[in-house]
């Protein structure tokens, strides 16, 4: 049974565009994963870094344009 690092209430983070959960962080071989804790088969970053910008860019929907300073660069 793998166990998951749940992620800060404080930090932003986009719910599973599938079934709506918040994502976790599970660790394999060393590496971490962003995934949906509900389900494998639904989307999951590739093993590396923590990777929430990877997971909040594919789990966006595009209709909600009304937080769409969020995602403007800081520089």
């Amino acid at each position: 049974m793998s166990r998951f690092i749940q992620i800060q209430e404080s930090i932003f983070v986009e719910k599973c565009i599938i079934c709506g959960a918040r994502p976790v962080i599970e660790q394999k071989a060393g590496k971490f994963i962003v995934r949906c804790k509900t389900s494998d088969s639904h989307y999951q970053t590739k093993p590396g870094l923590v990777d929430i910008d990877n997971w909040n860019k594919h789990n966006h929907k595009p209709d909600s344009d009304s937080d769409n300073v969020r995602h403007l660069k800081q520089g």
